[in-house]
């Protein structure tokens, strides 16, 4: 049956039967024959290895030089924001100078709740009004002494 199952593989070189030389012969070729395929599938593989670290290799170039990128925009970002802070705290700085103190605000308020200030308007208001009527009185008389009818 073993023998059989043999003889009804193709012997190479028009071999009439298995020898021991035969084997050896047909083992060995198989054996290069694999192992050329081995190598084949070997440098393949490596070349795809190599070939995917350059690719790996560009894109993390590509990567770095894209955040160097992004830091420089983000520290001149950054910068400019820094010097629109210190000019809008001096400009507060500047505005805030002429705000009244907490002191004056409140000597003020309690001028103001007192009633200071309204009764010395009015006293001013009617002093001009007394001395508008006087001028136009020093007018009038003016007028009538020097011209004679």
């Amino acid at each position: 049956m073993g023998r059989s199952r043999m003889t009804e593989n193709k012997l190479p070189d028009g071999q009439a039967d298995w020898t021991p030389g035969l084997v050896l012969k047909h083992m060995t070729a198989i054996s290069i024959a694999n192992d050329q395929r081995y190598q084949e599938r070997f440098a393949a593989q490596e070349k795809a290895v190599k070939d995917a670290l350059a690719a790996q290799e560009k894109a993390v170039n590509a990567a770095l030089a894209a955040s160097e990128k992004a830091v420089l925009v983000a520290e001149n970002n950054a910068q400019k924001w820094r010097e629109n802070a210190n000019e809008w705290r001096a400009a507060m700085t500047d505005r805030e100078r002429n705000f009244a103190t907490q002191g004056d605000f409140k000597a003020i308020k309690e001028r103001v709740d007192r009633g200071e200030g309204s009764g010395k308007g009015m006293r001013d208001m009617w002093a001009l009004i007394a001395g508008g009527i006087l001028l136009l009185i020093a007018i009038a008389t003016f007028i009538v002494s020097h011209v004679k009818l």
